[in-house]
């Protein structure tokens, strides 16, 4: 399983109108592969909000399949151009053990 996280740092007070934009129906969730994403909302420090997008897949094929799809650059037009976007870093893990409460 794999693990990419997009850390979006964005102005104070545009987080979470920022994080709904990821609610909305993109793509993602039909692609082969993808297992689950979760958004997670920092607090401010310095007037600035911290996103992470947190997306599970399958394998890195199936990462790569959506980054390389329509759905991909149609759900990321013009996200350069918004201003309470300071910056963005990816970066990807793989799972090496899970636990739940049953083991």
């Amino acid at each position: 399983m794999l693990v990419v996280t997009n850390t979006i740092k964005v102005k104070e007070g545009h987080g979470e109108a920022i994080a709904q934009r990821f609610g909305g129906t993109n793509g993602v969730q039909e692609m082969p592969g993808f297992v689950r994403m979760e958004v997670w909302h920092g607090s401010p420090k310095e007037g600035v909000e911290e996103l992470k997008i947190c997306t599970v897949w399958e394998n890195e094929e199936a990462f790569k399949g959506w980054t390389s799809s329509d759905s991909f650059r149609q759900s990321h037009r013009g996200a350069g151009g918004n201003e309470a976007i300071l910056g963005a870093s990816l970066d990807k893990y793989e799972l090496l053990l899970s636990r739940t409460p049953e083991n």
